[in-house]
């Protein structure tokens, strides 16, 4: 996985943030235990003596090495048993005053020594994702604000359910992708007219998600491959396509509205046979059916999208009753 340089002194200034702020707690909770705990100090002034009597006693060459090194490591191993248990017997966890990492891996360094560390590899995408999601309604678009009254709860002569019916179950199904997300699986593709509420119940997951600490790209199809054509060929800084691919969740909004050439067709089957065949999530949002899918798309791109879980969005046109600065 390659490392976006935009947001690389950012991620590292962020890791030099945390590793200070961990430092400054385990100060605190060092400060916390002696007061406390006057004896935990003692404790550890007799491991400190073990260690210095192992040095002397290895440096006796009158004592035999291997009797003084069993005894002092035993002896060793009964005091931090005893500091463990004094912490215990005070409500702390015996780990309370181990040295902290947001990322044992690194230990917030960012790097493993031989490569950069995964954690920064999502601090960078976070912060890529961010500003791709920069204009994305998200604040509007919640599960609690979307209303199931405005769909319609009656049937026709050619449907055996409404409207609402449907969009409930919709409305549940998203809802559980939210609740049971771990960045694997293939995702949902949104099937439906305009105003709809896939835009919706798709930002509202990616709200959930991003609550949750994982990275979600949200865009549409047009500005993405705009974005990344622009990064291939016009030299303008950035590795969308790279993000596009790695991150947890992707949601790609308003397929089948994007100009259509050999061109975008294949960086979208590279972009959705890559994630698919890395059980990478994607939500696919799009105002065409079924067969003008794959009419627009053919069958090697359209079965790949049919293998989600494809969900048909009901009802007619809601944005005229959502306020005029609700656009989505």
């Amino acid at each position: 996985m390659r490392i976006n340089k935009i947001y690389l002194e950012a991620a590292l200034n962020e890791l030099a943030e945390r590793h200070i702020n961990n430092k400054q707690l385990e100060k605190s909770r060092r400060n916390e235990i002696l007061e406390k705990l006057p004896e935990y100090q003692d404790l550890e002034n007799q491991l400190m003596q073990t260690v210095t009597d192992m040095i002397s006693a290895v440096m006796d060459k009158s004592l035999p090495a291997d009797e003084v090194s069993a005894n002092a490591l035993n002896k060793n191993k009964e005091i931090q048993r005893q500091m463990d248990e004094l912490l215990e017997r005070n409500g702390y966890p015996a780990d309370y005053l181990d040295p902290i990492y947001t990322c044992p891996i690194c230990k917030d360094k960012g790097n493993t020594g031989s490569d950069w560390c995964e954690c920064l590899y999502r601090l960078t995408n976070k912060m890529a994702a961010e500003e791709l999601n920069e204009n994305a309604p998200l604040d509007k678009s919640r599960f609690n604000n979307f209303d199931i009254e405005r769909y319609s709860d009656k049937t026709d002569k050619d449907n055996t359910v409404s409207s609402r019916n449907i969009m409930q179950r919709n409305f549940e199904y998203c809802e559980l992708f939210a609740e049971q997300f771990n960045g694997k699986g293939s995702g949902i593709l949104m099937v439906g007219n305009t105003g709809l509420g896939k835009t919706h119940l798709s930002l509202a997951i990616a709200n959930k998600l991003i609550e949750n600490g994982f990275c979600v790209v949200y865009g549409s199809v047009t500005e993405l491959i705009r974005k990344i054509n622009s990064e291939q060929f016009d030299n303008v800084e950035g590795d969308t396509m790279s993000l596009v691919k790695s991150c947890d969740l992707l949601i790609l909004d308003d397929l089948g509205v994007e100009n259509k050439s050999e061109w975008n067709a294949s960086l979208l089957y590279e972009i959705i046979n890559t994630r698919q065949n890395k059980r990478a999530p994607m939500i696919i949002n799009t105002n065409l059916d079924l067969d003008e899918l794959t009419q627009c798309y053919g069958d090697r791109l359209s079965s790949r999208m049919f293998s989600m879980k494809v969900m048909f969005f009901e009802g007619t046109d809601n944005r005229v009753a959502f306020s005029e600065n609700y656009n989505i």
